[in-house]
């Protein structure tokens, strides 16, 4: 693990009470209940989705429309983990290119304890290295 357990607790915490807080589990409706705006959009490439924070700090998500509904959430999930967790940077992608930053990990476990129906049903989750978590998720996305 890249982090500390601390910051997993606290990550942990995060997705969790954002659940309680909005009762759901859908980040979409999380995004309509915080005025949160989001696109659909045509992506070229291995790109999922990415959070643009404006020079005012508001985020605006953009998620490739080429996915089925499930695999935009888990998308959408992600991207709130980056909203959540990073909101000082300007620009987060989430794309399948192999490589996992620290911050693109701490997004994958937001994802993780946000909508659990995504971990895996064989192993915690937390054993997986950084980039094999991203696979993980990537292989979750149609």
């Amino acid at each position: 693990m890249i982090i500390s357990h601390e910051r997993y607790q606290q990550i942990k915490n995060l997705a969790k009470n954002c659940f309680k807080f909005f009762n759901t589990r859908n980040p979409l409706e999380v995004f309509q209940k915080l005025y949160i705006p989001y696109s659909l959009i045509n992506i070229e490439g291995d790109l999922k989705g990415f959070t643009h924070i404006n020079e005012k700090g508001e985020p605006w998500v953009y998620i490739n429309k080429k996915y089925d509904y499930y695999s935009m959430k888990i998308i959408a999930a992600h991207e709130l983990g980056h909203i959540v967790l990073h909101n000082s940077d300007t620009l987060n992608m989430f794309e399948d290119d192999g490589v996992s930053s620290e911050t693109e990990y701490e997004a994958n476990i937001f994802l993780m304890e946000f909508m659990p129906q995504t971990q895996p049903h064989t192993k915690n989750y937390m054993e997986l290295s950084p980039t094999a978590l991203k696979n993980y998720i990537c292989n979750k996305i149609y």
